[in-house]
């Protein structure tokens, strides 16, 4: 799916408010910093993320934002993340999952595009029992996103 122009932000800034209000509905969140590297685009990558209650034995919602540098690129991407969290009786726990992402590409000289895609992404949290527990993860993008994400990530409860 692809929107451009002013269509495009007016969609992106409806998804934040609704990133945005999401938290006031849950009386267990937590948030957190992330950064990384992306792969076509060749990019840097830093942001934020929320850590819901979750919806499910062991499924969360994870909602997050991106803003990407390089590639002669600037990109900004919001994404809803659905993941499946294995048990474990360690410290360091697994998950997978899936998510929509709405990605906005503003490429130098002009020619901006806003697009929605989907990736499949794998990760692991090292510390969830502490007060700063921290992530690694890997995304495979499909349908206009980045093709890979690789991105550390740190959560302050």
């Amino acid at each position: 799916m692809r929107f451009q122009g002013g269509n495009g932000l007016v969609l992106t800034a409806s998804i934040l408010l609704l990133f945005s209000a999401a938290p006031a509905a849950r009386a267990d969140v937590s948030a957190g910093v992330r950064g990384g590297l992306s792969v076509k685009p060749d990019q840097f990558l830093f942001g934020g993320h929320l850590e819901l209650s979750p919806i499910a034995h062991q499924l969360y919602v994870v909602p997050s934002a991106e803003v990407g540098v390089g590639d002669n690129l600037f990109s900004l991407s919001m994404s809803g993340d659905l993941q499946y969290r294995f048990r474990s009786h360690s410290d360091i726990r697994p998950y997978a999952g899936g998510g929509l992402s709405l990605y906005h590409a503003d490429p130098e000289g002009g020619g901006s595009d806003t697009q929605l895609g989907v990736s499949v992404l794998g990760g692991i949290f090292f510390g969830r029992n502490s007060r700063r527990p921290m992530f690694i993860d890997g995304k495979l993008g499909f349908d206009q996103v980045p093709d890979w994400k690789f991105v550390f990530g740190v959560t302050f409860r």
